[in-house]
């Protein structure tokens, strides 16, 4: 994978290396745990987590993600597309609650697009909003990178689909 120069000239070489590795490898739990980290999550947070971390982060994800966005001021065209983003997530969280990972993972991408829409208005379309967020809000920034990698579509394994998902529900379960 080729990142931009704005990435490497903000993000850490084996941060990167690892976005790489997840998205290009079957054997990703590694650099899900270095991805993780980045994030805010303890070592080995996805290769050793428990058997109730999924519910627990799909609640706090559901949580902190409608609060955001219910907190989130937007121009009155947007406030249509406010109310269908939290409706949208409500339906995601109770589709992936009930194991449906795979076919969930477009509804993720387009949630999390419309709501950095919603947070930066025309400004997350822009060319240079990668370079923004890596200036402004580090952690977002590398956020906002991974999730600008996700493939639209994939034809990973279940168990990846499951992990690549997990990693942007944590990032922002604690934003």
């Amino acid at each position: 994978m080729n990142f931009s120069k704005t990435a490497s000239k903000y993000v850490d070489k084996k941060l990167l290396a690892a976005i790489s590795e997840f998205l290009d490898s079957e054997d990703f739990l590694a650099s899900a745990d270095t991805v993780a980290s980045a994030f805010g999550a303890s070592a080995q947070a996805f290769s050793r987590k428990s058997s109730d971390f999924d519910s627990k982060l799909i609640m706090s994800f559901q949580k902190n993600l409608s609060l955001l966005i219910q907190k989130t001021w937007v121009e009155k065209s947007d406030a249509e597309l406010k109310e269908n983003v939290l409706y949208k997530l409500n339906e995601y969280c109770e589709s992936v609650s009930g194991g449906a990972w795979s076919s969930s993972y477009p509804s993720l991408l387009q949630i999390v697009n419309n709501v950095v829409y919603l947070m930066f208005g025309n400004l997350a379309k822009s060319a240079d909003f990668e370079e923004y967020a890596l200036r402004v809000d580090p952690e977002f920034g590398i956020f906002w990178l991974y999730i600008e990698n996700l493939p639209a579509e994939q034809n990973w394994s279940k168990e990846k689909v499951k992990t690549a998902m997990l990693l942007g529900m944590y990032f922002l379960a604690n934003y």
